[in-house]
């Protein structure tokens, strides 16, 4: 049984077309996700969220987001700003460190870690 290939053509196109609109869709909701869970009524941007979902570590994100120094952010914390910097490079640190970085940044322990 074979059918008209026009038609199946026409299908085929329809379908990678649905495809690539369920993708899309998925993707934002996936970003509307993390915006939901890892705002925790703090407001922070889509456009930074975007930015750690694409790899960007958090921290830094965040610190630039707020026109914060390397510095700064240690004076707020009480962090030296070189360990800060080692943070950002991808240093692991430990949820003591995780809260004071929350604290100073304004943005819930779990968008940290």
């Amino acid at each position: 049984m074979s059918g008209d290939p026009q038609l199946v053509y026409s299908l085929e196109i329809k379908v990678l077309d649905l495809e690539a609109k369920v993708a899309s869709l998925e993707k934002n909701l996936d970003r509307l996700a993390r915006e939901v869970s890892a705002t925790d009524s703090v407001n922070i941007p889509a456009d930074v969220l975007d930015l750690i979902g694409q790899g960007e570590h958090p921290v830094r994100a965040v610190r630039q987001y707020r026109l914060l120094t390397q510095k700064e952010l240690g004076e707020r914390s009480g962090i030296r700003a070189n360990h800060i910097s080692a943070i950002e490079r991808g240093m692991p640190y430990g949820l003591k460190t995780a809260k004071r970085l929350s604290s100073a940044l304004d943005v819930p322990v779990s968008l940290l870690t």
